[in-house]
C-alpha cells in the first residue's frame, strides 16, 4: 500500500517538472536570443560610405541564416557578428547584402577595388522542380594597356581583364550556374585563357582545349556549376604563365555560401607585385645537362620591384581605409605574388579570426599574421575597440619598404 502511494506520488512530481519545463525553458531561450542578437545588428558598412571612398553604399539590410549551431558559435572572438535565423533570402535580396555593384563596366580603382564586388548579370530559369540562378560575366583581355602601379609616376605595361589590375572581384552563391565569356582583343599578340581555382571539369581549366589557348580576335564562354563556398584566385594560365601573371592578368572570385555569413562590412584585398624588367621574360626551362659556366652566369633570378595590395604601392598609406571601432570587418585575401615564394599579411594592434580558403565557417585560429604562398588565400574577421591609426603589411621588410603597406584609420563609434 505505502509502495503504491509513494510510486504515485512520484510519478506526480515527474509530471509538473515535466510541464514547468516546457513552459519556462522557451521563454528563458528566448530571453537570451533577443539579447544576444540585440547587441550584433545594423552594422554600417564605414568603408562603402560615399563620404569616405565615394561609391556603393552598402544596404543595411540585415541577411537571414539557417539556425545552424556552428555558424553561431564556432568562435568565442566578439570579432564575429550573430544574425538571427529567419527566412531564406531571394537572389536579390543576397546580392543587397553582398554589396553588388550595379556598375558592372567600371574600372575600379584600388581605393574602389576594397568594395567593388562584380556579380554579374543575373538571371532565373525555372525547372521542374526548382529555379536556377544563372550569372554571366564577361572579361575582355587587352594588352599593352599603361596601368599606374605607384604614386610616383611608376606604370606597368599591363595585359588586363577588363583594363584593371587585378581584374575585377567576381561573386556568385554556391549552386549558381556561371557563365565567364572571355574576349582576346584582336589586336592582342598572345593566346590567352582563364583558369580558376575551384570544382569544374577539364574542358573548362583554361588547360587544354578551345579554352586552353584563345587567340587574338576569339572568346570562349567558361561555364560551371559555383562549388565550393569560398575564396578563390583566377588568372591566365597560358605559357609563360609566370609572364601572364606578372603582367596582370589574375583577380579574385568569391563563392558565398547558400546562406549568409554573418553580416559585417567586407573588403578585398588582392597582394600583388611587379616584376619590371620585361627583359627576362620567356619560358622557364630545366638547364640543358651540358650546360657551360658562362650561360650559368647569364641566368639571373628574376625579381620584384614593387608590391601592393590592390595594385598601387602606399596607396592605403596615403588614403587610410576608414572604419569604425566596435564593428567588425570580413577581408577576403588572396596572394599573387609571382617570384617570391611567401608574402604576408600583419595587422597591428589586433588579432583576426582566420578562415583557411574561406571554405569553413569555423575559424582555424587567431593570430595578427598569415603567410601565403603563391594562390593561397583566406578570410580575416577582426574588430578594433579603440580608434587610432593602424598599419597593416607584409611582414617582410623588402616589401613594406617597396610598396605594401598601409593604415586602419579607426574612428570612435
Amino acid at each position: 500500500m505505502n509502495r503504491s502511494i509513494l510510486s504515485i506520488s512520484t510519478i506526480i512530481m515527474m509530471l509538473v517538472v515535466l510541464i514547468s519545463s516546457i513552459v519556462v525553458l522557451p521563454d528563458l531561450a528566448g530571453t537570451h536570443f533577443a539579447n544576444a542578437v540585440s547587441n550584433n545588428i545594423n552594422f554600417v558598412s564605414d568603408v562603402n560610405d560615399a563620404k569616405l571612398l565615394g561609391e556603393n553604399a552598402q544596404s543595411t539590410m540585415t541577411p537571414h541564416v539557417s539556425d545552424n549551431s556552428d555558424r553561431n558559435n564556432n568562435n568565442s572572438n566578439s570579432n564575429t557578428a550573430t544574425i538571427p535565423p529567419t527566412k531564406h533570402l531571394s537572389t536579390t535580396e543576397y546580392d543587397q547584402v553582398k554589396n553588388c555593384t550595379t556598375d558592372l563596366d567600371k574600372h575600379p580603382t584600388s581605393i574602389e577595388y576594397l568594395t567593388y564586388f562584380n556579380c554579374g548579370r543575373v538571371m532565373t530559369e525555372q525547372g521542374i522542380k526548382e529555379s536556377q540562378t544563372i550569372r554571366e560575366f564577361t572579361l575582355i583581355v587587352e594588352e599593352n594597356k599603361t596601368v599606374p602601379i605607384s604614386n610616383q609616376g611608376h606604370t606597368l605595361d599591363g595585359w588586363t581583364f577588363n583594363g584593371t589590375v587585378p581584374g575585377p572581384t567576381m561573386r556568385m552563391t554556391e549552386g549558381d550556374l556561371v557563365r565567364i565569356k572571355v574576349i582576346n582583343s584582336e589586336n592582342n599578340a598572345k593566346a590567352h585563357s582563364l583558369h580558376m581555382h575551384s570544382v569544374h571539369s577539364a574542358d573548362m581549366d583554361g588547360v587544354e582545349g578551345p579554352g586552353g589557348a584563345i587567340a587574338p580576335g576569339g572568346s570562349f564562354t567558361y561555364e560551371f556549376v559555383a562549388q565550393p563556398y569560398g575564396v578563390y584566385p583566377y588568372h591566365c594560365h597560358v605559357n609563360p604563365i609566370a609572364d601572364h601573371i606578372n603582367r596582370g592578368l589574375y583577380g579574385m572570385m568569391i563563392i558565398d555560401p547558400k546562406e549568409p555569413r554573418p553580416q559585417m562590412t567586407e573588403l578585398a584585398m588582392m597582394m600583388n607585385a611587379y616584376d619590371l624588367d620585361y627583359d627576362q621574360e620567356g619560358p622557364t626551362m630545366i638547364r640543358s645537362v651540358n650546360v657551360t659556366a658562362e650561360e650559368l652566369e647569364e641566368e639571373g633570378e628574376r625579381g620584384n620591384e614593387i608590391y601592393t595590395a590592390n595594385g598601387k604601392a602606399f596607396d592605403y598609406m596615403y588614403n587610410p581605409i576608414q572604419i569604425q571601432a566596435g564593428k567588425p570587418y570580413r577581408i577576403y585575401l588572396v596572394n599573387m605574388v609571382e617570384f617570391d615564394p611567401v608574402n604576408n599579411f600583419h595587422l597591428h594592434g589586433n588579432i583576426f579570426d582566420y578562415y583557411t580558403s574561406g571554405t569553413d565557417e569555423t575559424s582555424d585560429f587567431k593570430n595578427d599574421i598569415v603567410t601565403l604562398s603563391q594562390g593561397d588565400r583566406g578570410i580575416l574577421e577582426f574588430q578594433y575597440n579603440i580608434p587610432g591609426r593602424y598599419m597593416f603589411h607584409a611582414h617582410v621588410t623588402e616589401f613594406t619598404d617597396l610598396g605594401w603597406m598601409g593604415f586602419f584609420d579607426v574612428k570612435s563609434s
